[in-house]
């Protein structure tokens, strides 16, 4: 009988602390993949890395559109928010001079939308690296 409860009792891991869980979730926002490689999948993090870094890539090359703040439109708001996702990446362009693209350029409009799915993919990098630290995915 004993022997039926202890099979009966799934032994979960032991939760994290907030400050870990707080680190891991930053690493994985300043870069992409980061917060995978530290809880050992090493694929997953590769694979997240290359994909979130070439779309970033790819949106400055097509001169993609940097939002700001300042422009007063909630939608321009969301839009700096979502690059902003991307991490590091998007202050590093800004501090080596890409100021954001040339709005009459012909794949500008499309440049700009990999720069915000870039972001966005990282925040789902993000949320799933926090869902495999707190054990609710194997």
């Amino acid at each position: 009988m004993a022997n039926k409860a202890a099979q009966e009792t799934v032994s979960r891991p032991a939760q994290p602390t907030l400050a870990r869980l707080v680190g891991l979730c930053v690493a994985a926002w300043a870069v992409p993949g980061l917060g995978h490689f530290l809880l050992g999948r090493k694929w997953r993090a590769l694979i997240l890395f290359t994909a979130i870094v070439i779309m970033f890539l790819l949106g400055i090359a097509m001169q993609g559109e940097f939002f700001t703040t300042s422009a007063g439109s909630y939608l321009q708001t969301l839009g700096y928010y979502g690059e902003l996702c991307v991490g590091l990446a998007m202050p590093a362009a800004r501090f080596f001079g890409y100021s954001g693209g040339n709005p009459l350029f012909v794949s500008a409009d499309f440049g700009t939308a990999f720069l915000v799915a870039a972001g966005m993919l990282n925040t789902l990098s993000i949320l799933d690296a926090y869902d495999i630290a707190m054990g609710h995915k194997p």
